[in-house]
């Protein structure tokens, strides 16, 4: 396997579905840097977003 592929493989692409998007926003209007902790809640009081990885999250508001 070459080093391009094995990048390809550890970075995972998320598409987000409208409502995930919208949950985020909604987060972010509150607080636009959630800490670790308050990400891992996010994701388990939020059953939308629950099959995104915490990374995932971080990404996206890093992106934002």
């Amino acid at each position: 396997m070459h080093s391009k592929d094995k990048q390809m493989d550890s970075s995972k692409y998320v598409r987000y579905t409208p409502e995930q998007v919208e949950a985020l926003e909604r987060v972010y209007t509150e607080c636009p840097k959630p800490s670790s902790l308050r990400r891992q809640q996010l994701i388990r009081e939020c059953p939308i977003l629950c099959n995104i990885e915490p990374k995932q999250i971080k990404v996206w508001f890093q992106n934002r």
